[in-house]
């Protein structure tokens, strides 16, 4: 079943070509740190790690470029040529995950929905930008044959930005389009909250965490016992946490869960 064709609009070029010159070497401030500067920091690195599932069920990475990105509609495209098995991956599954890397370790990575227009005439605008934006596919792929190439988009999903580098570690998450949308709503969170870790009202403030923490992100909100029934509650500091599970080994009194977007594990 092919679980990735999609209405689309019409290309808007001036979206793309808003999407590139970002300065991948530059450091950003943490208040720029949002979808629209995290798609463009996908496309200035460009070789992204795409994983997919396979035929089998078994995962499936490999090295493709994100050719284009659109910050203000929140959108990131690729290309995929109809004869590999990428593009069978994608067209079945329907979805896709991609993360890339710099040299001084940070990180941006996205999973979502990947559609593609079932209009014809728009699949050929499509790639005809994105050729447009990326000179070199034509050595790759000269004149007509470009149009082997189907373009996909990734506009509903979520994903998170990740600076191994500085210290403490900073991560903030965002989300695209429909997942946006939810949590705006009031329903999910944005991409960072699966597998992180909080501490409950199972807490009694013996600040065992705390000092386990590599990255010194546990502190005391400096309570006493009341309604959420915690003593001295320690709160970690999502933006600074390494989710190396240090603290959940740590505390004895199992006040340290693992959180996801159904609830504590």
């Amino acid at each position: 079943m092919d679980e990735s064709v999609k209405d689309m609009e019409i290309v808007n070029m001036d979206a793309l070509k808003a999407g590139e010159g970002l300065d991948v070497g530059a450091v950003p401030r943490v208040d720029e740190v949002d979808a629209a500067w995290c798609l463009r920091f996908m496309r200035a690195v460009r070789d992204a790690a795409f994983a997919t599932v396979d035929a089998d069920g078994l995962p499936s990475v490999r090295v493709i470029d994100v050719m284009a990105v659109s910050p203000a509609e929140g959108k990131l495209y690729f290309l995929a040529p109809r004869g590999k098995m990428f593009h069978a991956d994608v067209v079945r599954e329907g979805t896709v995950a991609l993360v890339v890397q710099t040299p001084d370790f940070r990180t941006c990575r996205v999973r979502g929905r990947a559609s593609r227009p079932g209009d014809a005439a728009e699949q050929r605008r499509l790639v005809d930008a994105l050729f447009e934006l990326n000179p070199s596919m034509n050595m790759i792929y000269a004149g007509e044959n470009r149009y082997i190439c189907d373009v996909f988009c990734i506009e509903d999903g979520e994903g998170e930005y990740f600076d191994l580098g500085q210290r403490p570690v900073f991560r903030r998450g965002f989300t695209l389009g429909e997942a946006r949308a939810a949590v705006q709503g009031g329903v999910g969170a944005a991409d960072g909250t699966r597998g992180v870790f909080e501490i409950t009202p199972a807490c009694t403030g013996c600040g065992t965490c705390a000092a386990a923490c590599p990255e010194g992100c546990i502190v005391s909100t400096g309570g006493t016992e009341g309604a959420e029934g915690a003593r001295g509650r320690f709160l970690i500091d999502q933006e600074h946490c390494l989710r190396c599970g240090i603290c959940y080994e740590a505390c004895a009194h199992g006040a340290v869960k693992r959180m996801t977007q159904g609830g504590a594990v």
